[in-house]
Parts: C-alpha cells; sequence; structure tokens
C-alpha cells in the first residue's frame, strides 16, 4: 500500500502521525506533485481572477482531477461546497454540464455571475466608468450623507462601518454602485457587480492576510476608487476577448444557493456523476465571517443578525452566536459515527468548544454525504479536497474520518492523495479523498 522508501522517510520527519493514521485506516495513499494548488494560481487566469478568494483551490487541480476522472460532455459534475466557484468554472470552459451549491450568498453571487461571458455590450463599461467619474468630481464636495439623500439609499450596515472604510473612500464607493443600479447598464451588470464587489475590499482599511483579513488603521496607502474598479473592468474585458471559444459555453452551468447537508435532491435535476469540491476544513475559518463587508456594502443582507444565522448553518460555522452556542456543553454524537471521531476523548478534556467545533463539522459533513447517497448516479466518483488540522494541540485527522465516514454509508475510498503541506508547519497537508459508489 505504501512504498517503504516514502514511509520510512515520511516517518523520519514530522508526518508520523499523518501517515501512521492513514495506515491504520487502511487506505491507498498517493503524493502527487502538480505544482500550486492554492487560490494563488486562479489569479493570473482568466475569469477566476475576477474573484479572490484564499481559501479556494487552483483551476488546475481541478483540471487534474477531471483528466483523472475522464469526465466528459456527457457528465454531470456538482461542487456541493463551491465557495469562489472553480470547480464550475473549469466545467464550463470545457462544456461540462456542471451545478455549484454555496451557503454564503455572497461567494454565490460571485460564482454565478463569474459564469455570465457576454462579450456584446461591453462599451457600456466606459460609459459607466465617465458617468461614476464626473459624479465623484461633481459630489467632492459634498459629505457622504448627502449623497446617501441623493441617492436615497444607506450607509453599509455593518457594525463600525468607517473602519472598513475611509468617508471618502466609501461616498465613492456608493457612487459606484448606484450608478451600477440603473436600467442602462443591465446587460453589463454582472461585470460592474464583480467589479465593484472586489473594489469594496480592496479599498478598505484591511490587511489581506491568509487566510483571514484584519483591519489596518493606520496605513497611509493611497486608495483610488474608480482606477481599482476600472483595473477590475479592463481586466474582465480582457478575459472575456481571451475566452474566445468557451463563450459558446456562456450560461451553460449555475450556481445556486442551497446546503449541501440535506435534500439534495430536492436542488439538482439529474443524478451525479461526479462531485469536485473543497468542504471547509476544521479549522475554525469562517467564510461568512471574511465576507462581511461585501455582504453588507454589495446589499446582500438586510440586517446585521444575518451573517450568524448564516454562520450558524454552514459547514464549520464558528463566528458570533455560534460560537456562544458551541461553547456550552458537549454536543450530542450520534452512535453510528462516535467510533470514528478518533479525536474526540482527548479533545473533549482540553476544551468544550474545540471539541464541539470539530464533532459539528462531523455531523455536518455525515449528514451531506447521506444526502449525496441518495442524489448520486450508479457509476459516481467523487474527490473531496481537505486539510487537517490541530485544535487545542490535538490532531484532527480530516481525511481518514472523513474517508470512514464515506465507507459507513456504503461508499469506496479508492485512495487518499495528497498534494502539499500547507503553512510550512509540519504534519498540516492538503489531501484529496477519492470516492466511488
Amino acid at each position: 500500500m505504501f512504498e517503504q522508501s516514502l514511509l520510512e522517510l515520511n516517518l523520519a520527519g514530522g508526518a508520523k502521525c499523518f501517515y501512521e493514521n492513514l495506515q491504520r485506516a487502511g487506505f491507498e495513499y498517493q503524493e502527487v506533485d502538480i505544482g500550486d494548488v492554492t487560490f494563488k494560481a486562479g489569479q493570473t487566469e482568466p475569469v477566476h481572477r475576477w474573484y479572490r478568494l484564499t481559501p479556494s483551490y487552483s483551476p488546475g487541480l481541478v483540471r487534474f482531477l477531471i483528466n483523472e476522472f475522464q469526465i466528459t460532455q456527457n457528465h454531470f459534475v456538482i461542487d456541493p461546497f463551491s465557495g469562489r466557484g472553480t470547480t464550475v468554472i473549469e466545467c464550463q470552459k470545457r462544456g461540462i454540464p456542471a451545478l455549484g451549491i454555496e451557503i454564503n450568498p455572497l461567494l454565490q453571487q460571485a460564482g454565478h455571475r463569474s459564469l455570465k461571458w457576454e462579450s456584446e455590450s461591453l462599451h457600456l463599461m466606459e460609459q459607466y466608468l465617465i458617468e461614476v467619474s464626473e459624479l465623484i468630481a461633481e459630489y467632492k464636495q459634498l459629505s457622504i450623507e448627502d449623497v446617501i439623500e441623493i441617492f436615497d439609499t444607506r450607509i453599509p450596515i455593518i457594525h463600525n462601518v468607517f473602519r472598513w472604510w475611509k468617508s471618502y473612500i466609501l461616498k465613492e464607493l456608493i457612487i459606484c454602485r448606484q450608478v451600477m443600479l440603473k436600467s442602462g447598464y443591465s446587460s453589463v451588470h454582472n461585470y460592474l457587480w464583480l467589479a465593484l464587489n472586489k473594489a469594496c475590499l480592496d479599498c478598505a482599511n484591511i490587511h489581506r492576510n491568509h487566510p483571514t483579513i484584519s483591519f489596518d488603521d493606520n496605513h497611509q496607502r493611497e486608495i483610488n476608487v474608480l482606477y481599482e474598479v476600472s483595473s477590475n473592468l479592463q481586466t474582465i474585458r480582457n478575459d472575456i476577448g481571451k475566452l474566445g471559444r468557451h463563450t459558446c459555453f456562456s450560461e451553460l452551468n449555475s450556481i445556486v444557493l442551497g446546503d449541501s447537508t440535506k435534500n439534495l435532491n430536492n436542488q439538482i435535476d439529474r443524478a451525479i456523476d461526479f462531485v469536485i469540491t473543497s468542504p471547509p476544513y476544521p479549522n475554525r475559518y469562517s467564510y461568512v465571517h471574511q465576507t462581511r463587508p461585501q455582504l453588507h456594502f454589495m446589499e446582500i443582507l438586510e440586517n446585521v443578525g444575518q451573517a450568524t444565522e448564516i454562520d450558524l448553518q454552514a459547514v464549520g460555522g464558528t463566528w458570533g452566536r455560534a460560537t456562544s452556542i458551541l461553547q456550552n456543553q458537549l454536543l450530542d454524537v450520534p452512535t453510528e459515527i462516535q467510533p470514528y471521531l478518533c479525536y474526540y476523548e482527548e479533545l473533549e478534556k482540553r476544551s468544550i468548544l474545540m471539541c464541539n467545533y470539530a464533532t459539528k463539522y462531523f455531523i455536518d459533513m455525515w449528514h451531506h454525504i447521506k444526502a449525496l447517497r441518495e442524489a448520486k448516479s450508479a457509476d459516481f466518483r467523487g474527490a473531496y479536497v481537505v486539510g487537517n488540522s490541530r485544535l487545542s494541540d490535538v490532531e484532527i485527522f480530516t481525511e481518514t474520518i472523513l474517508g470512514n465516514l464515506f465507507k459507513h454509508e456504503g461508499f469506496e475510498v479508492e485512495k487518499i492523495v495528497s498534494f502539499r503541506k500547507r503553512g510550512g508547519k509540519k504534519r498540516l497537508y492538503e489531501t484529496a479523498i477519492c470516492v466511488r459508489g
């Protein structure tokens, strides 16, 4: 199952727990080097660079899996944890029918709008920029309150809004947003939305850490809203030109708002042939929390409480009220999956919150696997790209736990493929659980 020399080499380093755990689980293991599998690789590729989501995987990884599975235009692919939409975008470029499901409405919109590849009305982008430029100049001496009144809109409802954006920056962003809503720009609305969505974060008073964001209160950056929006639109325009023959697949696919941990059959209209996805990792990263600025600025949420409610439903959600709920008492663990949660006994002694967090994660993923069983085709195959983690210094072997949950629900685990070590830390790996069933 393992090549002995490779195993000995890895055990000599800091990876002993990772490999021993895979060996005990009896999964076939493979190491593959396909280059950079992180979001960075997508930042130079058409369409993928229209929105930056740092925890996402690379288009090259999706292409590798499409080729590995020999997926054709006769198959149906889903990404049940769509994130930025990388899987569905790559499928659309190849004319492969695909559907993404995403619980975060900001990510769902960014991904779905990225699938609209139309070139007929691109000249309206220049008209839009001229109108925005003229209004920014005309309203230069007005306060943000004056501009809010002129457009009959509101300041984003995010807490401490002027810590996120300087007042004059926010004023210009709002001008861009309100002009975007004019009916005359409806044919390029998706592109304007994507350009402004990216700009509103790039113009914020933040550090773009990996994978999180944090406030940068005393920065001295020169922020030019019009330049950022214009630059983003130019990138989109260039990419549409490069797509060429791929534009015939425009609007072939979609990314819908939904919850993949339940009722998958109600969210799709045909049996699933393949899954290529990367669900959240059990590392306390909240996709909802990190998209708050855009969720509020793009007016996707109506009130401040909605972000927390989404986080409560999301796999791996532990922000705000979700944390308060998880830190009170230990969650009930379904008897069926208790034997697979190898971290549980040690982690419950160290931290109720961390134990509950990991347990909620695996319960949610178990529910997804059960829902998948009812929605798959007879010849189904899938790849789930995940990362192991460490909570309160306890190892969480995500790949083997999920692999065992798949086996419990009647799937065959073909192999565990390792793509890279993460973050420069020993024993943190990115792997794909390849399943059949």
